[in-house]
């Protein structure tokens, strides 16, 4: 049971269309994560628990550095990111942890040498590629803004051959910018490696396999990561009114709507996690919006393109709708939604 919302003909997002594209044949190759899903061997408000003390560890360990071993003020930007990308990386390895300690399987698949089982509990799998299709539909959502970036390289084009060729070339030249940055730019690295690939792996692959466990529904799951992903933010709150000297009501508009937009992403990348069984489905969704960043609204109404812009961002939304189930449809992942544990082929 649950509200249908159908668009674009027959595909519709329930939570029974999560489960879709998978015959019964591969339910019977799974028969452990099928038990431990309807018997979990913890509660859910373990889970709940648990799912939280990943969140305060991961932002917890931002701050030991100079709270736990009083080490000195970073001298360097660069100094203070790499303390940051170390205890993110160690808040991850620790999730991971406590995410297999609860479920108690992966520790005997560790047992057993069988290490590509074990990682495939946290959607790190050899099979399958789930890359191109999430990064498209996510590509879809920026069609505007992606249009906007490509006309805007140069306003003197006129006829439609240019125009072509200036999207191509907006298109190349911020991926070879970006590309480039990655080797000089702590920023980069903060924004589109290490911040990605550690937020996803705490806050989708650790704690997804932990809810579904403990008998939470996929819809529920779904609900509940990003919650946690968004409250993980709250801690620019002190960033804001501190370092940067600015006042509390500054600062609560500024987390509050950081708290809405990280949250509103986080249930699409849960939706995608889901779906695919697959980490690298909303990491190339995290990573991409990153770059992008937010749309500029202000820039796309000013631009003398604006209705082009405009009427390329419908198009691109209704396109998101319409393909959102058939591009993660987890027949194209070898994936049976819901399952308590996830395993390699």
């Amino acid at each position: 049971m649950g509200i249908e919302v159908k668009a674009c003909g027959d595909v519709a997002v329930t939570p029974s269309s999560l489960s879709d594209g998978f015959s019964n044949s591969v339910n019977s190759r799974l028969p452990g994560a099928k038990a431990m899903a309807a018997n979990p061997s913890f509660s859910s408000g373990t889970a709940i628990l648990a799912c939280a003390a990943m969140a305060v560890l991961y932002v917890g360990m931002l701050y030991t550095p100079s709270l736990l071993f009083r080490l000195p003020p970073a001298r360097t930007i660069n100094e203070h990111y790499i303390r940051r990308f170390t205890c993110s990386v160690v808040a991850s390895v620790l999730a991971s942890g406590l995410c297999f300690w609860l479920l108690g399987s992966p520790i005997d698949m560790l047992r057993n040498g069988d290490l590509p089982a074990a990682l495939a509990v946290l959607g790190i799998r050899r099979d399958h590629v789930a890359t191109l299709y999430p990064l498209l539909l996510t590509a879809l959502l920026y069609l505007g803004p992606l249009v906007m970036t490509a006309l805007n390289t140069d306003e003197r084009l006129e006829d439609e051959a240019k125009v072509e060729m200036g999207f191509i070339q907006g298109l190349f030249t911020r991926t070879r910018d970006n590309v480039i940055s990655l080797t000089t730019d702590i920023f980069a690295w903060r924004n589109y490696i290490v911040g990605p690939l550690t937020e996803e792996w705490v806050f989708r692959a650790c704690m997804v396999p932990v809810l579904l466990c403990a008998g939470y529904s996929q819809l529920k799951v779904m609900l509940l990561c990003p919650l946690y992903f968004g409250l993980a933010h709250l801690n620019h709150y002190w960033e804001t009114v501190y370092p940067e000297n600015r006042n509390h009501k500054i600062a609560a508009l500024i987390t509050g709507f950081r708290f809405a937009y990280t949250t509103i992403f986080g249930w699409y990348a849960a939706f995608l996690y889901l779906r695919t069984g697959h980490l690298v489905a909303p990491l190339v969704a995290h990573i991409f919006c990153n770059v992008m960043g937010l749309p500029a609204v202000g820039d796309a109404l000013e631009s003398p393109y604006n209705k082009v812009i405009g009427l390329t961002f419908l198009v691109g939304l209704g396109s998101f709708i319409c393909l959102l189930n058939p591009a993660t449809s987890p027949a194209l992942y070898g994936y049976m939604p819901g399952q308590c544990l996830p395993t390699a082929s």
